[in-house]
């Protein structure tokens, strides 16, 4: 089989089956087309590792012996048997690569899906046996050849009823899945997908036909379960081939089962299970590999790996479909083959001197074959990775002998056995022995510390560990030993600042520990002295300098102090004022008011300490400086002024708490104008047109600052006063002349006047006039009401003060026209409603209504009214107008009434149907074609009548009445001309109701010419009493009719005078008397009862049956016959719309046309 691979830039081609492996660089890998030639198929599996396989598989038709190989399972050339459509990897168990032994991975579990392997068939002495064994399936050997008598019924009895069950439509299965025969360039993974979808679906679908039936029982499913299960333990036994030292080559067959009967099972929803034990026949058996459906064809192959070398296993398979398990196969035993040792354990010391070393080693697993020599080999000292055979024989223990002495040498251990050589042991490292160390050097100083001081030392080839002892004078211990261990610096921490400690060294190795150093001394560091104390004013503060002084820190740090540094801080960031060896400094040029803010630092061997804490001085504050000139905001007015100013440049050092404002007269006396805080104010009571002079100064808490330079101010010209009240004369009750007089204009000519007026007492004032005249006529003023007026005078200045305001009312008119004019209209009547206009001040007396004739209707001062004695279906104009003392008002707008038809009569009632509880009435000929309303009303108990219908319906029944009781009813028309009158009152009564029907009644005390028959009685209904009609019927006879045999109010009755041995029907009805002497009413007769006198022979049993009326109930429709009944609704349904949808269409098509 030849694989071609196109993979982007790339092409390859590949003897046998093909395992390409693909690495994606960009992210997941995809499923990529593949080339193939007709007939293979593709399988692509991705790995926890993003590797992408692509298996390349042949077919090969079921029962077909391949060619005879060539070779065995390592020659060049090897036979590779067809394999069938690819299936879905198992999620546990696959075919993976071999790891090795000592990975950690059990044999036989494979928890991921790596790469697949195909492994070659087995050699070509076994082919003739592959082949027959594939050859021998049902088709060249039924089964039912080969089965009993009792077998063969059996599976005629099972398929009858399965085929029975195939006919009432109880399996729905699907066809089988399809198989591909030609490869193409899609996505393999997605074609195996839905390859696996539909097998599972199949497999459901059989296994729902084989085990559930809506109406089957329990028994039949078991059988059922039973037989299959039969079925499926007819599997094959295993075949094994290519059995190596770790693998072996598991070939599978499907089950013998029968195809007649189970002709809709498709061999490839079968999932297989193999049972492998390595502890013999009977040994526990552990599930290593589950085939799940897929289209693999009759046969499938499986690679079992991670087996153990030379050991003899056995192995079972059993079949599966759904959750139905055949029986296991017999088991077939296989023996994997020899191969090399699996490779030794490090090998171990066991003695050692300066020339030679003696190692010892374990043994390792034979794996089938006798170890023949362990090989032992040496780096001989190099230290490069360059080893040398120094032992080979069967000896688990070796000396090497002339070494050098302190000298490390690797070692490495294989083991030989007639299969091969092993891997090699882990590499082991020893070292030969040596003398004693020299003396070293002293130790030396690396760095010092204030507390701690790192010495370090220089290692030599024969020094392993070192020993550093330390000596405190102060202490008087001696030396004690601060550090034991093999590195070269140590850090001896915990000691004083400043101070001396003596340190000496020895070297040591596995012979010894040798002298001595010299003792050498260091020092540690002094450390940084603490922050001076918190500094402090002294004496007194002024206004631009003050002392300050601080102490020394507490902590010097074990040096002395050298100098002080201090900061200054005036609010820009701190400044060095001073650096020197006194304690206490004076700041000068300072601002007065200011906070500074002062902190000191020291220095000494040690370092520079941390900065104190702060201390803060405020200068002392002075006045304020001179402000700058107020300057004048606006113009100035007649009467005031605004003037603003600003803060001084200088606050002295404290915050200007306020200012004061003082102005000069022309006769030089002065006042002060203004004192807070704000920048501005006005300056008020001014005489118009004068000069004045300003001035300004800012004040803090240290006093008054200078005045500022004076700012002269001219005050401007004022607004005129207010006029004298105006003078109002009016000319008609519309209209009034409105007239004023000039008033003092204050220094401006007065250009123009505003006159205000108000019309109603909650308003307010409004502008009815602008201008320069002193007299103005005010038009469409109301009759009879009160006007106020006001007048005010401009000029340049502004607007002077308003006028007095004055009062007129103006004199009463005829009324207003009517407006809003409402009506209802009937069919003889108008009923007219109106809103009352304006009286204009004199009441109104009367209304004036015309409607179209010669002479007004006149009405009182009411505002509605009712014109009678109209035609009907007539159009009227009508218009209105109203008096009053004046006179005659306009008339309104005129509106247009039309009076509606007049409304139907009553038609008459009658009753059609009379029964205990309900009436059904009839009214009218049963036609409406003025699409007529009717409402039907009946009496209450209280006299008064409720509508019980309305429509346009003819007939109405009464439900709900009580029996023998009249009832009352009358009814009425409607139409759009309004409700007619109401009809004459008719009175209906309704029946009695009949009494129930009883149940059958009772056969007793049967004889040869009597009997007793008993009845379950009623209650009475009302007043009337309850009475029994029986009646008996001779069956033998063959009597058409019943005979009456008793009539009273008993519930029992004994029959005489019978003939023996008869049959006899009975039956029974309730009759109720009316006390009103109206008749009798009698009830429905019970069922029959039939019963036998007894004859003259020997007494016998009597049986009594009772015959009653049963109502067949309706047979309940199947589920079947119900989606057809809803079908069928749903097609008529679709058909009705579909004929209305085109009449509609063809009716606006041609309504279209024809216009």
């Amino acid at each position: 089989m030849i694989a071609v691979c196109e993979a982007s830039d790339f092409t390859f081609m590949k003897s046998g089956p093909a395992t390409v492996r693909m690495v994606s660089n960009n992210g997941p890998p995809l499923p990529m087309p593949m080339q193939v030639p007709p007939g293979h198929m593709v399988q692509q599996i991705v790995d926890e590792h993003g590797i992408l396989t692509h298996v390349i598989l042949s077919p090969q038709p079921p029962g077909m012996p391949g060619s005879p190989m060539t070779g065995g399972p390592n020659n060049g050339a090897q036979y590779y048997p067809p394999y069938g459509p690819p299936y879905p990897s198992p999620p546990q168990y696959s075919t993976h690569h071999h790891p090795h032994p000592g990975a950690g991975t059990p044999p036989h579990m494979h928890p991921g899906v790596h790469h697949a392997h195909i492994h070659p068939p087995p050699p070509s002495h076994n082919c003739n046996n592959h082949a027959s064994a594939h050859s021998a399936g049902p088709s060249s050997s039924p089964a039912s050849h080969h089965l009993d008598e009792r077998t063969v019924r059996q599976r005629d009895k099972m398929k009858a009823k399965y085929d029975r069950r195939v006919q009432d439509g109880y399996y729905q299965s699907g066809p089988a899945p399809s198989r591909r025969t030609k490869s193409k360039r899609t996505s393999a993974r997605n074609e195996r997908n839905k390859e696996i979808t539909a097998s599972n679906k199949g497999v459901s679908q059989t296994m729902a036909t084989l085990s559930t039936s809506p109406t089957q029982n329990g028994d039949d499913i078991e059988e059922e379960r039973r037989e299959l299960q039969q079925q499926l333990t007819s599997m094959p036994a295993p075949k094994i081939s290519d059995v190596e030292a770790r693998s072996a080559l598991i070939q599978l067959d499907s089950p013998d089962y029968d195809q007649s009967v189970y002709d809709l099972i498709n061999p490839a929803d079968f999932c297989y299970e193999l049972l492998l034990s390595e502890k013999g026949r009977d040994g526990k058996y552990k599930p290593v590999y589950t085939k799940y459906p897929g289209k693999l064809g009759d046969a499938t192959e499986i690679t079992l790996k991670d087996l153990k070398p030379a050991t003899e296993y056995f192995l079972k398979a059993s079949t599966l479909l759904d959750d139905i398990r055949g029986s296991p196969t017999d088991p077939v035993s296989f023996k994997t083959l020899c191969c090399e040792p699996d490779p030794p354990q490090s090998p171990r010391l066991s003695q050692k001197t300066k020339t030679s070393i003696t190692l010892k080693w374990n043994s390792t697993a034979e794996n089938g074959a006798r170890i023949q020599t362990y090989t032992l080999e040496c780096d001989q000292g190099q230290g490069e990775g360059h080893f040398v055979e120094v032992y080979e024989g069967l000896s688990r223990q070796f000396r090497l002998s002339k070494l050098q002495a302190s000298t490390r040498y690797l070692f490495r251990l294989a083991a030989v056995n007639s299969m091969g050589k092993s891997g090699y042991s882990e590499t082991s490292s020893f070292y030969t022995s040596g003398s004693v160390p020299s003396q070293p050097d002293p130790p030396m100083l690396s760095e010092a510390f204030v507390n701690a001081l790192t010495i370090s030392w220089i290692k030599r080839p024969n020094d392993d560990d070192f020993t550093l002892h330390m000596e405190d004078e102060c202490t008087g211990h001696g030396f004690i030993t601060v550090y034991n261990g093999p590195n070269l610096s140590h850090i001896v921490k915990t000691l004083r600042r400043n101070s001396e400690y003596r340190f000496k060294l020895a070297a040591r190795n596995e012979e010894g520990q040798g002298k001595w150093s010299d003792v050498v001394c260091y020092k540690t560091l002094p450390d940084r002295p603490g922050p001076p104390v918190k500094p402090q004013s002294k004496g007194k503060v002024y206004a631009q300098s003050f002392r300050v002084t601080w102490d020394p820190p507490k902590d010097d740090g074990g040096s002395e102090v050298t100098s002080y540094t201090v900061e200054m801080d005036d609010g820009g960031g701190y400044d060095i004022v001073y650096n020197g060896p006194d304690r206490e400094y004076v700041c000068e040029r300072l601002t007065p008011g200011h906070s500074y803010r002062v902190r000191a630092k020291c220095r000494s061997a040690g370092g520079v300490s941390d900065y104190s804490e702060c201390c803060t001085v405020t200068t002392q504050a002075v006045a304020p400086g001179q402000c700058q000139p107020p300057k004048l905001q606006g113009k100035p007015k007649a009467s005031s002024l605004h003037l603003r100013w600003n803060y001084p440049e200088k606050d002295g050092g404290a915050q200007v708490t306020d200012f004061t404002a003082q102005m000069s007269f022309p006769d030089n006396t002065s006042r002060e104008v203004y004192r807070g805080r704000d920048l501005d104010c006005i300056v008020a009571g001014l005489s118009p047109g004068r000069p004045y002079l300003f001035q300004v100064r800012a004040h803090n808490k240290a006093g008054a600052g200078p005045w500022s330079d004076p700012l002269e101010v001219v005050s401007g010209a004022g607004v005129p006063d207010a006029p004298k009240a105006p003078v109002v004369t009016c000319k008609s009750p519309h209209s009034a002349i409105i007239s004023w007089e000039e008033p003092v204009n204050n220094g401006a000519t007065i250009s123009e006047y505003k006159l205000e007026w108000l019309q109603r007492a909650d308003f307010d004032y409004i502008q009815l006039y602008l201008g320069s005249s002193q007299s103005y006529e005010v038009r469409g003023l109301i009759p009879a009401s009160q006007y106020s007026f006001r007048v005010q005078a401009i000029n340049s200045a502004g607007s002077g003060p308003f006028s007095s305001p004055v009062t007129c009312v103006t004199p009463s008119s005829s009324p207003a026209p009517v407006v809003s004019i409402r009506y209802s209209a009937a069919a003889t009547t108008i009923a007219l409603t109106w809103k009352e206009p304006n009286c204009n001040g004199s009441e109104i007396i009367a209304y004036n209504i015309d409607v179209g004739e010669k002479n007004l209707t006149v009405v009182s001062s009411i505002t509605e009214h009712t014109l009678e004695g109209l035609s009907p279906e007539t159009t009227y104009k009508i218009r209105i107008q109203a008096v009053n003392d004046i006179g005659v008002g306009a008339f309104s707008a005129p509106i247009k009434v039309t009076t509606r038809a007049l409304p139907p009569n009553p038609p008459r009632l009658e009753c059609i149907s009379t029964l205990p509880n309900s009436l059904k009435l009839r009214w009218g000929d049963g036609r409406n074609q003025d699409m007529v309303k009717y409402t039907l009303e009946m009496e209450k108990e209280d006299g008064s009548f409720v509508a019980i219908h309305t429509g346009p319906a003819h007939t109405h029944k009464v439900n709900k009445l009580s029996e023998l009781t009249s009832y009352e009813f009358r009814i009425f028309a409607s139409n759009d001309a309004g409700d007619g009158p109401y009809s004459d009152t008719f009175t209906f009564t309704t029946t009695k109701a009949p009494p129930p029907a009883l149940k059958a009644p009772r056969v007793s005390e049967t004889g040869l010419s009597h009997c007793v028959l008993e009845w379950t009685g009623i209650k009475p209904i009302g007043s009337d009493c309850i009475h029994y009609l029986l009646q008996i019927q001779a069956l033998a006879a063959k009597e058409v009719e019943y005979k009456e045999v008793y009539r009273g109010p008993n519930t029992s009755y004994r029959l005489t005078n019978l003939s023996p041995r008869t049959e006899y029907q009975a039956r029974v009805c309730a009759v109720r008397q009316s006390t009103s002497r109206s008749g009798d009413i009698t009830g429905a007769f019970s069922p029959g009862t039939v019963f036998n006198t007894l004859s003259p022979a020997p007494q016998r049993t009597l049986i009594t049956k009772t015959v009653e009326t049963k109502i067949s109930e309706p047979k309940q429709l199947t589920d079947q016959q119900w989606a057809m009944i809803i079908l069928f609704g749903f097609v008529l349904f679709a058909v009705l719309v579909a004929f209305i949808a085109q009449q509609i269409i063809s009716y606006t098509s041609h309504t279209s046309s024809r216009q």
